[in-house]
């Protein structure tokens, strides 16, 4: 039964928000990519302004894979960048408004911070260096100037970052403002106004972190949301039109939790998804342009499930994707520019898969 909205509140009965924002039902229970047999852990998903997703992760043999599709349904298989046998985790794409595709991660034999990059998706550069020092870059966002920030955490779990303004030539990853605290960053993503926000935990505590630049280069100090000391593993962070952040994740409990900024700076608490007590590992949050956020993960069985809401703190108790009671590892998700939303993971075999919404 699809959710009820009667006076702008929501009964969360399973299928999100229906078709209040963008025509949104739910999930389609996900499938594998073109039908794949083949090892292909997918870890992240963009998609362009022509409505392309894109989407990278990893094979067995750790080398960097690709997918596309132009319309979420109908996938290619994945396949190695450049037919590179550099042991290169993608774990994060992005796209700019040239529509250059960025992927970046790092070397599974020396950490070593990686990048890729391609002007249509499908061709890809040989995955190259960032610096010759462990680094493992985790995320990756572009602002309107076409100035790519990659951030993530070096060997002494410092938080980093990492700057590109043409996606090939990247800065040295510094540690944020200097800092010495050990926080892995997570994620990151970017306002219309240039705003960078990354957020992610501190290590030993998971204390939820973030810290915010305007330019990309020059980071403030990064700090636990609301000063909270509660466990919290903030995994993606999103923006809407309006400059909204919302950051998602779980607890201490594998409960999941959503946090929101208006400015990437005054956090609220992470509190958990309509209060829930059911484990969902929330991995991955996007919103597309009718304002609606949507959530994915996995549940303890590692079952697939999502979460919705239209103003980033009224969420539904996580639901399973078109009521799936199969391993799909489910790890990001986009919305493209008809409001559709696409996610992709993995299953139990390590098959690449994929969720449209409907």
């Amino acid at each position: 039964m699809p959710t009820i909205i009667t006076s702008g509140t929501a009964t969360a009965k399973g299928f999100g928000f229906g078709a209040v924002k963008g025509g949104f039902h739910g999930f389609n229970t996900p499938a594998t990519m073109n039908g794949s047999t083949s090892y292909a852990r997918m870890f992240s998903i963009t998609v362009n302004s022509s409505g392309l997703f894109v989407a990278v992760g990893y094979n067995s043999n750790d080398y960097p894979v690709y997918a596309t599709s132009s319309n979420g349904s109908t996938w290619t298989t994945p396949a190695v960048m450049n037919g590179t046998t550099l042991s290169f985790h993608a774990l994060s794409v992005t796209v700019n408004s040239s529509g250059l595709f960025v992927a970046v991660g790092f070397l599974n034999v020396n950490g070593y911070p990686a990048y890729a990059s391609s002007s249509n998706g499908s061709t890809w550069t040989t995955p190259a260096t960032m610096t010759s020092a462990a680094v493992y870059m985790q995320g990756v966002a572009v602002n309107s100037s076409g100035l790519f920030v990659a951030v993530g955490f070096n060997n002494p779990d410092n938080p980093v970052y990492s700057t590109s303004s043409n996606g090939t030539t990247w800065t040295a990853p510094t540690a944020m403002n200097g800092t010495s605290a050990t926080i892995h960053m997570l994620s990151i993503a970017v306002n219309s106004s240039g705003l960078f926000v990354a957020v992610g935990s501190y290590t030993g505590t998971l204390y939820p972190a973030y810290a915010t630049s305007s330019n990309g280069t020059t980071w403030s100090s990064p700090a636990a949301m609301n000063g909270s000391t509660t466990a919290a593993t903030m995994k993606s962070v999103t923006v809407n039109s309006s400059g909204l952040f919302v950051a998602v994740g779980y607890d201490s409990s594998a409960y999941p939790l959503y946090a929101t900024s208006s400015n990437g700076s005054t956090w609220t608490t992470p509190a958990r998804m309509n209060g829930s007590t059911t484990v969902a590992y929330m991995f991955s949050v996007a919103v597309n342009s009718s304002g609606l956020f949507v959530a994915v993960g996995f549940d303890t069985n590692t079952y697939p499930v999502f979460a919705t809401s239209l103003d980033g703190s009224t969420w539904t108790t996580p639901a399973l994707m078109n009521g799936s009671t199969t391993f799909a590892a489910m790890t990001s998700v986009i919305a493209n520019s008809s409001g559709l939303f696409e996610a992709v993971g993995y299953n139990t075999n390590n098959y690449p898969l994929y969720s449209l919404s409907n």
